[in-house]
């Protein structure tokens, strides 16, 4: 039952993984913005740390760090949305807070792959 459990859990992940990384296709060759690219990654490990320092919190600044993780993320919602669409930044933002510490190493990689691939070919 656990390695069903362990194969369930990494193929959602690389349905995440997949799915972030189409997104970011499909924004970059419709609107020419990629939603995650890495300054907004990276600007986002703030909420998603905001978020984890309430979930730990027992006091009563809890609601204080859940506000700013909330308004971070309205405001890179906002920004997705007047640099490609509403449906796009739906699915960036809330992603971008949950999963920016695992998203960081996704996009790193794929932008280290890309230049490794650029350069086979005398680019």
């Amino acid at each position: 039952m656990t390695l069903l459990w362990i194969t369930g859990a990494f193929v959602l992940f690389m349905i995440l993984i997949w799915s972030v990384h189409a997104t970011d296709d499909y924004a970059s060759a419709r609107y020419g913005y990629a939603p995650f690219a890495m300054p907004n990654v990276l600007f986002m490990l703030i909420p998603n740390s905001l978020v984890l320092l309430a979930i730990r919190e027992d006091g009563g600044h809890t609601q204080i760090l859940v506000a700013l993780a909330g308004a971070a993320t309205l405001g890179m919602l906002l920004l997705v949305r007047s640099r490609t669409n509403g449906w796009v930044a739906l699915f960036a933002a809330p992603i971008l807070l949950l999963c920016a510490p695992v998203l960081v190493f996704s996009v790193l990689f794929r932008a280290l792959a890309g230049l490794s691939s650029g350069n086979r070919n005398g680019r």
